[in-house]
């Protein structure tokens, strides 16, 4: 395994799915928004990333169950924000 240093536009940067789950968890700490975002950017960051992970698990089968529990805990944080957000909605759809 050899290490890789950060070009500023890699494959992975421009536009590639992550083949494995490092580069997973690198593209998406480099498109995480700021702390003080607004929270409804933090909830699509959280569903794109729960994508990404997704993803990343039918390729990855090295890591495919991390990647799968990596993209629940991205839905798991979305949805925390949302009942934040929107607490009379208790759970209920639309």
């Amino acid at each position: 395994m050899t290490a890789r240093l950060s070009t500023g536009d890699s494959p992975r940067e421009l536009g590639e799915a992550p083949a494995t789950l490092a580069e997973a968890h690198e593209v998406l700490w480099r498109q995480r928004p700021a702390r003080d975002a607004d929270p409804s950017v933090w909830v699509d960051f959280h569903r794109h990333s729960a994508k990404v992970y997704a993803q990343t698990a039918e390729v990855d089968l090295r890591h495919q169950y991390e990647a799968a529990q990596c993209a629940g805990l991205e839905i798991r944080k979305a949805r925390t924000i949302e009942d934040r957000l929107n607490p009379d909605l208790d759970g209920e759809e639309a």
